[in-house]
């Protein structure tokens, strides 16, 4: 009986600490470090009873934890300079609004050119913003190479590049939290398995913003109109947009540069030079 309590209490502030996740019970095992036979059963017991308690509940195969705190949104106070004015490749800026707190996904197929979007956003907009690059498979010379491609195509000189790179490949929201005003670019969010799971990964990371931008990266099969995870990756994102070879296309822009035009299916066909100049063939609506 002492042991389940024990076990209950470490379960409670796994639950506190974890509002909104979706979890299933491996996840919470491996966590919290649940091995035996008889803590499994107690953990069990214990999940049914904060069910009950309406801490969590069923989700699916998994579970969620309920989420019940409220943050007011004083708008009679929101203050309109914190509109980050935003360039994008493409031009995107002409059709979408970022505004503070937001996120972006770019889910691109294989080789169809994610990091060079978003290090083509860095070189477009670094020099307003301080901006942190985390990167999951590049060392540091593959990305001098990738920064010395862009000198050498004439776009700009090593030397004028000026933002933070990091080697991560998750837990991106401890990070986020440290700067929650600026600019996170994640190249690229690896989901193995689980893929339902994306969404609350983006919303764990969603949550550490104050006025700050996330652009995400993420994997897509050629030809899906979704990243990994599928519609569940758009659930937070303001503009989502698709790479597929030579083609890039707004699948979601909810703030509308432009009134009256909707953003949702303009297209571009390009070509990608030396994997860092994207040069547009045609512009078109699908």
């Amino acid at each position: 009986m002492d042991k389940d309590r024990s076990l209950a209490s470490e379960i409670r502030l796994w639950i506190a600490r974890n509002p909104g996740r979706h979890f299933t019970l491996n996840t919470l095992d491996t966590e919290i470090g649940i091995y035996e036979s008889a803590d499994k059963n107690n953990r069990w017991h214990i999940i049914d009873r904060l069910g009950k308690e309406g801490l969590v509940e069923p989700y699916g195969s998994a579970y969620r934890v309920v989420s019940v705190d409220l943050t007011p949104l004083n708008w009679r106070g929101a203050d309109k300079s914190t509109i980050k004015d935003i360039k994008w490749p493409f031009g995107i800026e002409n059709y979408v609004r970022i505004l503070p707190k937001n996120v972006a996904v770019v889910a691109g197929s294989k080789d169809a050119g994610k990091t060079a979007f978003l290090l083509n956003f860095i070189m477009l907009n670094m020099a307003k913003y301080p901006i942190h690059y985390y990167s999951s498979e590049m060392g540091e010379l593959e990305l001098k190479e990738r920064l010395e491609a862009f000198e050498e195509t004439g776009l700009i000189p090593l030397e004028d590049w000026n933002f933070n790179s990091f080697e991560k490949a998750f837990d991106f929201q401890d990070v986020i939290a440290k700067h929650p005003d600026d600019i996170h670019l994640i190249d690229f969010l690896e989901i193995h398995k689980d893929f339902w799971e994306v969404s609350g990964i983006i919303f764990r990371m969603w949550e550490r913003l104050k006025t700050g931008l996330i652009v995400i990266a993420l994997q897509k099969n050629p030809g899906a109109t979704f990243g990994l995870g599928g519609a569940r990756s758009l659930e937070k994102a303001r503009l989502y947009v698709t790479l597929d070879s030579g083609k890039m296309t707004i699948e979601v822009g909810k703030n509308w540069a432009q009134k009256g035009v909707n953003p949702k299916g303009k297209t571009w066909n390009f070509k990608l030079v030396d994997g860092c100049k994207f040069i547009i063939a045609e512009e078109a609506w699908y």
